[in-house]
């Protein structure tokens, strides 16, 4: 992985565990200066029907009470509550779940995030390290515009979630904070794949086939190359011509030029679309001459995921 790329991953994962340990944090501070400030006593639920609050009864009046999930609440049962000194109409529900369950799922949340972004900062070939040196050679080859752009347009579903996580009114905080982080998930996966994509370098000399992308780089002498073959795979069907049913999906079958090793490991793989196609027939050329291997077409059968 390139430095750049690294310290945006990093980056990227603080800015989101940030979120969900600011909420969790405010919420945590409210919820210590109710139990220290506020009255604790007993109400019983009369009513569950709204997204955001209870319904309880407190003696012999009725309040409601905000809430954030449903979960540890039940019709006519009695739960603790917190009732404010200053104003008895402002309540708010106690007991384990309804007080903690929120925040330790943000807390949760916000060390996935910091423990992806230290397995950024951490992974192979150090924070630092630079590019590999480049090759002498002019046998370069990469992916078509088309490839890298698909996944920009799908990032535009994480971009509805978030607007729809923002803009709308209904539904519960959890709900809709969940459905934002889903949706910006979503983006920076599309658009670390879409970064893979773009940069992604085939080159090869006499002595190794190199794969270079923003993530990552792998270097292979071509002594190691046991195999080279395009690939056909077809997900959901069987190779028995008695088989009737076909169990594929749309797009189910993928093709890629696989360079393997003589115990049949992957060593690099690459779509057989790569451009330029002149630069691409050199590629292939090098891998005869070095390995006097020719590229092979085979297809290849697999059960859905």
């Amino acid at each position: 992985m390139y430095a750049e790329m690294r310290i945006a991953l990093v980056l990227a994962a603080l800015c989101l565990a940030a979120v969900p340990a600011w909420l969790g944090a405010r919420i945590i501070s409210s919820n210590l200066a109710v139990r220290s400030s506020w009255k604790r006593t007993a109400g019983v639920v009369r009513s569950l029907a709204a997204d955001d609050s209870v319904e309880l009864e407190v003696g012999d009046a009725r309040v409601n009470a905000p809430i954030v999930h449903k979960v540890g609440l039940s019709f006519l049962k009695q739960v603790p509550i917190y009732v404010d000194p200053a104003d008895p109409s402002r309540v708010r529900t106690g007991g384990l779940l309804q007080m903690w369950l929120w925040p330790a799922g943000l807390v949760l949340a916000a060390l996935l995030f910091l423990s992806v972004g230290a397995g950024a900062a951490v992974v192979r070939q150090g924070m630092f390290s630079p590019p590999p040196p480049p090759l002498e050679t002019e046998i370069r080859v990469h992916r078509q515009p088309s490839e890298w752009k698909a996944p920009l347009f799908w990032s535009l579903l994480g971009a509805s979630a978030l607007a729809i996580a923002v803009l709308a009114r209904s539904g519960g905080q959890i709900q809709r904070i969940s459905l934002g982080g889903a949706g910006v998930l979503f983006i920076l996966a599309m658009w670390i794949l879409a970064a893979d994509t773009k940069t992604t370098e085939i080159s090869a000399d006499r002595r190794v086939l190199r794969k270079t992308s923003a993530l990552c780089w792998r270097e292979v002498p071509w002594e190691q190359v046991g195999s080279v073959a395009q690939e056909h795979t077809i997900f959901g069907r069987g190779q028995s011509l008695l088989r009737t049913r076909d169990r594929s999906f749309p797009g189910r079958d993928v093709t890629t030029i696989v360079f393997r090793d003589r115990n049949g490991r992957s060593l690099v793989s690459m779509s057989p679309n790569m451009q330029p196609e002149k630069s691409m027939i050199r590629l292939l050329d090098m891998c005869a001459e070095r390995t006097g291997l020719r590229l092979e077409f085979r297809t290849n059968y697999a059960p859905n995921l």
